[in-house]
């Protein structure tokens, strides 16, 4: 008899959130965990703060572009599991292990070959180059295990074990602050040590990951090939190509904001660098709710049950718009309060209240595009996401160049608005397809 449950909309409710806490709490603890780190290397040396930093951007900009094998990951596995179909769930994680891996192997000598050109392109101080490089050098042989990561939350996710992904979280992002602290300042080993320390955790969340996902696959199971290039080989490679492109244009986004923000003065490129971490923090809570849209969407897409699928777009959507709303009103009373504590500078503090309006809306502008990126990840429409955020790029490149040269930096902010917005409304233009079963 085919599995089917129902939903009334409290159980809903109360489900998205008990999936959207531990997933938001696993979310915000990365950036926190880069506070840390720089706090930690400040103590030592601000030129190797900026190797950090500047080293730490180069990675995730490369890392970010592969998020798609935890993306693809969590809309297949959630889907094979809303169809309790165990064969396709096993052959889902060993596909994409295996390509974690490979792609984790290739960054390594194509970033080795690139650092010099990129570390260039944020720094002519020989100190700082000589300190990112050593910092890359080091740091980019935890690929394999950061991507194999991306999998194995995307798998836990898909099946519904968000409070496992955020111990793994936890465990990594611990592990990593306390061998921040024993190699890079107790042994003197300075930004070698933080370097260290980084890939040593990620490998033992490898391990840790690997233990959590025994119960879907004996690990003796993944070293047996056999038929791994068989049984829908193909879709996983279109869902992954196509999450990476549209991965990579929001990433384009980002750096042509900060580009066009660096050229406008340097205060004002400090002013928008405090809001972008404002819209980070926004981005990383909403997109728990997202996250929770992907394994339910998935496991009744799998279960081809269309009266839960509309549930559970209608209930995610309140929920995170309530929080948009929320977000809105604490930076409207507490915005320059949040601000005055990331930075004391008053020529700073000057230049950000100008452009604080800005995010203020930004919840209520971006919540649709966060919310419905989950709800096609669980449906797999990764060629509809990808083509919305192609053309929701091609307008935010034509408000750049029309609004920028005549409201400057409130212009800049207005296109980046633009293409948030135009991210949600062209996916909400597109929702019938998420009933179009596979």
């Amino acid at each position: 008899m085919k599995y089917k449950q129902t939903y009334n909309y409290i159980k809903l409710y109360k489900l998205i959130i008990s999936i959207a806490i531990p997933m938001i709490l696993s979310n915000i603890s990365t950036p926190l965990l880069g506070l840390i780190d720089t706090s930690i290397i400040g103590r030592i040396s601000i030129e190797q703060i900026g190797a950090i930093a500047i080293g730490s951007s180069i990675l995730s900009f490369f890392y970010f572009c592969f998020g798609f094998f935890r993306m693809g990951t969590t809309g297949l596995i959630a889907q094979a599991y809303g169809q309790k179909n165990d064969k396709k769930i096993i052959n889902i994680i060993k596909k994409n292990l295996l390509l974690a891996m490979l792609f984790g192997l290739l960054c390594i000598p194509a970033i080795l070959f690139l650092k010099n050109i990129l570390i260039i392109i944020f720094t002519d101080n020989e100190n700082i180059l000589t300190f990112t490089k050593s910092y890359i050098n080091i740091r980019i042989f935890g690929a394999p295990a950061t991507f194999i990561n991306f999998v194995i939350f995307g798998i836990l996710l898909g099946s519904n074990k968000p409070w496992q992904i955020f111990k793994l979280v936890l465990f990594i992002n611990t592990l990593n602050i306390v061998l921040d602290l024993f190699l890079g300042m107790y042994l003197g080993l300075n930004i070698k040590g933080i370097a260290i320390g980084t890939i040593i955790s990620e490998y033992a969340g490898v391990m840790l990951g690997l233990y959590y996902i025994k119960p879907f696959i004996p690990l003796i199971n993944l070293l047996n090939h056999k038929r791994l290039f068989q049984d829908n080989f193909n879709l996983l490679f279109k869902t992954n190509t196509n999450l990476f492109i549209r991965t990579f244009f929001i990433l384009m986004s980002i750096l042509i904001f900060t580009a066009i923000g660096s050229r406008l003065g340097e205060t004002i490129l400090a002013a928008n660098a405090i809001l972008i971490i404002l819209q980070m923090f926004i981005s990383y809570s909403l997109d728990g709710f997202a996250q929770a849209s992907e394994v339910l969407v998935g496991n009744e897409y799998g279960r081809k049950n269309k009266q839960n699928i509309t549930k559970i777009i209608i209930s995610s959507c309140i929920i995170s718009l309530i929080f948009a709303l929320l977000y809105s009103v604490i930076f409207y009373f507490f915005s320059m309060k949040i601000i005055g504590i990331i930075t004391p500078l008053n020529e700073v503090l000057f230049e950000t209240k100008k452009y604080v309006t800005w995010i203020i809306i930004s919840p209520l502008v971006s919540f649709l595009a966060f919310q419905l990126d989950g709800v096609f990840i669980g449906a797999n429409k990764t060629k509809i996401m990808r083509n919305t955020v192609l053309q929701s790029f091609i307008i935010y490149l034509l408000s750049l160049i029309i609004l920028v040269p005549v409201y400057d930096n409130h212009g800049l902010w207005i296109s980046f608005l633009i293409f948030l917005s135009f991210r949600g409304l062209l996916l909400l233009t597109q929702y019938k397809k998420i009933y179009q079963f596979n």
